[in-house]
C-alpha cells in the first residue's frame, strides 16, 4: 500500500524528556510560530542535514508537518 499524497512512510516512537527541556522546546516552538511537533522534527532534520549522505537523508521534510499545536 502506497502512502497517501506521495508522503514517505513515517515512524512513531515515545520520547521521554525532562520537564525543563520540554518547556524550553515549547517556548522555542511558540517563538517560531510552529507546533512543538514541527519544531522538534525540523530541528532534528537540520541536525541530520549537516551530513545528509552519511545518514541517507533526503530533505523534503518542510511543510509536511502541520500537526495541531501542543
Amino acid at each position: 500500500m502506497k502512502p497517501k499524497n506521495n508522503r514517505k512512510p513515517r515512524k512513531t516512537f515515545p520520547l521521554q524528556i525532562e520537564d525543563d527541556l520540554h518547556k524550553a522546546l515549547k517556548h522555542k516552538a511558540i517563538e517560531s510560530n510552529k507546533t512543538l511537533h514541527t519544531f522538534i522534527i525540523e530541528t532534528l532534520a537540520e541536525k541530520v542535514q549537516e551530513d545528509p549522505a552519511r545518514y541517507g537523508f533526503s530533505s523534503n521534510q518542510d511543510a509536511q508537518h502541520s500537526e495541531e499545536k501542543q
